[in-house]
């Protein structure tokens, strides 16, 4: 029982201390400018990082999103063969203009996606809007 008691203290010795962080330059405690670089650099990689998974994520997502919307649409038009070409024309065209954004979208490295998601989320709000009016139709 106190041999137990002894190996489990050892242990927690040893992890304690293996996670003991250490400065950098262990002879001042000072943090150096390479310090600063290095830690620099693994932040802006870590964003950009960021930046790309957010990019594909909104990209899946939208195109998710408009290939049900598709979908819908096709429904819409067997329900309403009498549905008017100005309302057809409409939705095809913001349809569009929101399928041009997500291929922007990807076309976008990934710093710069950001500006490119205010348009594609403006194009898919105004589509699905379209769809909404014309669906209230019938």
């Amino acid at each position: 029982m106190i041999r137990g008691l002894y190996v489990g203290i050892l242990a927690g010795f040893v992890a304690v201390m293996g996670c003991e962080q250490k400065p950098a330059d262990q002879t001042s405690g000072k943090v150096t400018s390479e310090d600063v670089r290095r830690d620099a650099g693994q932040a802006a990689k870590t964003a950009a990082d960021y930046s790309q998974q957010a990019k594909e994520e909104f990209q899946e997502k939208l195109e998710d999103r408009l290939n049900k919307l598709d979908a819908e649409i096709a429904k819409l038009r067997e329900k309403g063969r009498d549905l008017k070409d100005e309302a057809k024309a409409d939705l095809e065209v913001k349809r569009d203009a929101a399928r041009a954004k997500l291929a922007e979208v990807g076309r976008s490295s990934a710093e710069a996606w950001k500006d490119v998601q205010k348009g594609a989320q403006s194009a898919w709000d105004e589509l699905d809007k379209a769809f909404r009016d014309a669906a209230g139709k019938f």
